[in-house]
This record gives structure tokens, sequence and C-alpha cells, in this order.
């Protein structure tokens, strides 16, 4: 294995850590970034904080983003 390649792959790893860290503990993710603690619930129906939702889906964006990385780069120079 080269250099590059495991490079490559330790951001993918770091990335795919940091977007499970957005999309599936926000409130984990809040903390270390320093963030303001989420908005009070107005309501029954889960969190109404717009940063919640935002932490989400650019949470899965980036896990799937760091995932397709490091496996298309191990596929392509890794073999």
């Amino acid at each position: 294995m080269s250099a590059s390649l495991l490079a490559i792959d330790l951001l993918g790893i770091i990335l795919a850590i940091l977007g499970f860290l957005m999309a599936f503990r926000p409130a984990t993710f809040r903390r270390l970034m320093r963030m303001p603690p989420p908005a009070a619930r107005d309501g029954e129906d889960g969190p109404t904080d717009p940063l919640t939702y935002l932490l989400r889906i650019a949470g899965v964006m980036i896990l799937m983003f760091g995932i397709v990385l490091a496996g298309m780069f191990t596929l392509v120079y890794g073999v």
C-alpha cells in the first residue's frame, strides 16, 4: 500500500466519523464545536430547531462522501 492510499483512506474514515456525529449524535457534535444548545422544543413532534435538521442532512452527506471516497480510491488504486 502506498502512503497516498493510506492518507486518503484516513481522510475518508475521519469524514465518515464526523458525518456520523453530525447526523446521529448532534448534541455531541454541538458540544465538540462549541455551538449553542438546541432551541426549546415547541411541540412533541421532535426537534424544531433548524440547525438540527441542517446537521442531520449535512451529516449524512459527509458520511456517505467519506465512505465513497475511501472505498472508490481503495478499489481503484489498492488492488
